[in-house]
């Protein structure tokens, strides 16, 4: 009778212990192609490096990313078309060339009031 109720309390501080932490552990499951897609964006940051980096703590997110592979070169071009910018990083995440365009304009109707 003590060693089951032994086993028991053993088994009961187990079950109990993770409860009264108050932090229980899931483990990820992704299922799903926007759920892969979430989670590729939100470690999209994590994942940045060097001079990626930098551009990106300076003028934040932008959509308009293109990676080109021409002639054995990798090359990432990212605009920023409401600052006017263009960056050009290599594959290893140094930035090769930057150089300023044409700003567009074309949500200024948002700003008047």
């Amino acid at each position: 009778m003590k060693k089951y109720l032994l086993i028991l309390t053993g088994l009961l501080a187990f079950g109990v212990a993770p409860a009264l932490a108050g932090k229980v552990h899931y483990p990820p499951s992704v299922t799903g192609k926007k759920a892969r897609k979430q989670i590729r964006h939100l470690l999209f940051v994590e994942m940045l490096e060097k001079d990626k980096k930098a551009v990106y703590d300076t003028y934040g997110y932008t959509p308009h990313r293109i990676r080109i592979n021409a002639a054995g070169q990798v090359t990432e071009r990212w605009t920023y078309y409401e600052a006017g910018l263009q960056f050009t990083f290599d594959k290893d995440s140094n930035l090769v060339e930057e150089h300023e365009i044409k700003v567009e304009r074309r949500r200024d109707w948002v700003y008047q009031k």
